[in-house]
């Protein structure tokens, strides 16, 4: 189930045309190596989703709802000139929009909710150092629900 979430949740970030997304945090010791793979042209742009949280649940003898929670990571290279922190924004919210027009994940989730949230939900964005180049990091979290 984790890989058939995993490639739902990397599709429908991919599907938003604004980088390069992985289901895990892909590495490499030669920085040339890495930088292509997260590269876009000559700078920076996608990330990787990681599960963070797992959790069972059954209210009921016969059904049972897992909660899984993924962090989306989200990298953009600093342009100042080119008002890159308004533009990384914006891919934010086409990220999460993205979400909105398929929330069950092709039918194969019950919601993407989480509490009274839903949807991908930002909890930090700032400025770092990754393969030389500055860039934007947004740090964000979806929360999936599955029933069986």
């Amino acid at each position: 189930m984790l890989d058939q979430l995993r490639a739902a949740i990397v599709a429908v970030l991919n599907g938003a045309n604004i980088g390069t997304f992985y289901p895990k945090e892909r590495f490499s010791k030669n920085m040339n190596t890495l930088k292509e793979m997260y590269g876009q042209g000559e700078g920076i742009a996608g990330g990787y989703i990681r599960l963070k949280r797992r959790k069972r649940q059954n209210p009921y003898a016969t059904r049972t709802t897992k909660t899984y929670t993924f962090d989306v990571v989200f990298l953009q290279s600093f342009v100042d000139e080119d008002s890159s922190q308004v533009a990384f924004e914006d891919a934010i919210d086409a990220l999460d929009d993205a979400f909105a027009v398929d929330p069950l994940l092709s039918d194969l989730v019950d919601d993407l909710d989480d509490g009274d949230d839903t949807g991908l939900i930002l909890d930090d964005q700032t400025p770092v150092m990754f393969c030389g180049v500055l860039c934007h990091q947004a740090r964000m979290h979806l929360t999936v629900n599955v029933s069986s």
